[in-house]
């Protein structure tokens, strides 16, 4: 945005089938556990997420959905 704020964004066609705490993360080459961007927001539909002033996004290559309680990935895509 106009301030230097980053954030992920997921788009109108975005859909999660279900799974228990699903998670918004970042990650380089696998999922980064120090760099949760929040609660998934809702299963399907846009949604934005920011991206805290610690993290550099330039130190990612992926945008991460992880399911905390049982430490497994429900989607991962790359960025460019």
């Amino acid at each position: 945005d106009e301030a230097g704020n980053y954030f992920v964004v997921l788009g109108d066609d975005f859909k999660l089938d279900g799974a228990p705490d699903p998670k918004v993360g970042l990650g380089k080459d696998g999922y980064d556990e120090g760099a949760k961007l929040g609660h998934l927001q809702k299963k399907k539909g846009t949604q934005k997420y920011a991206i805290p002033a610690n993290l550099c996004p330039e130190d990612y290559n992926e945008i991460w959905i992880w399911c905390e309680r049982f430490s497994v990935p429900l989607g991962v895509a790359k960025l460019s």
